[in-house]
Parts: C-alpha cells; structure tokens; sequence
C-alpha cells in the first residue's frame, strides 16, 4: 500500500513540477531499483532471476497487484505529460517496455518495502 501512496504522491509532483517524459519515468524507475537493490538479500532477488510461478507464490496476489498498478500509473502519468496518441506499433512496444520491467524489476518491490518498514 505504501508503493502506492508513493506513485500517486510522485505522479502529483512530477504533474505539479510540469517534468519531461524522460526523467519522470527515469527518476522513479532507478530510484525505487535502488531501494530494492540495497534492501534486497541477493541479486537474483533484484532482478527476479526466480521461476514466475515461485515469485507469484512469494508475493501473492495482492503485493503483485499494487505492484502492477503502481507501474502502470506511472507509465500513465508519463505519457499524460507528453500526450501524443499511439499507433498499434507504439502500444504494442508499450506494452512489453511494461510487461518486461514489471517481471525483472518491478515485481516484489512492495515486499522489499514492507521489509523495511
């Protein structure tokens, strides 16, 4: 739930900020890798080198759930800021940019938060 406060709170700053595309996504994306590069136990757990039927069982449903939706709001949010409508091309590419951060990096990182509070 924290990640998730987290991402509304950043997508309201970057928004109030007027960020471009590129650091808004940057700034967010390494800094919450490092967070769950320094607290993370190994570097298989960085970057998800696990079966993903093991990691859905580590995590559950819930925490994968946050996890997703914290990364779609923030690739919501970039392109919010600079909107140019996509062709079938750029929302398939999208959508594996997201598919392919959310199962190496992303997922577990509520689970790595929780751990440290």
């Amino acid at each position: 739930m924290y990640l998730l406060l987290f991402t509304i709170i950043y997508c309201v700053v970057t928004q109030l900020m007027n960020m471009a595309y590129g650091p808004a996504m940057g700034i967010y994306l390494i800094s919450l890798g490092l967070v769950k590069g320094f607290f993370s136990e190994e570097l298989k757990d960085v970057f998800n080198f696990k079966k993903t039927k093991y990691l859905y069982k580590e995590n559950g449903f819930k925490k994968s759930l946050i996890d997703l939706l914290s990364l779609m709001l923030i690739f919501a949010n970039s392109y919010s800021i600079d909107y140019e409508p996509f062709s079938l091309f750029e929302f398939v590419y999208i959508f594996f940019i997201i598919a392919i951060v959310y199962r190496f990096i992303f997922w577990g990182t509520t689970r790595t938060i929780c751990k440290i509070i």
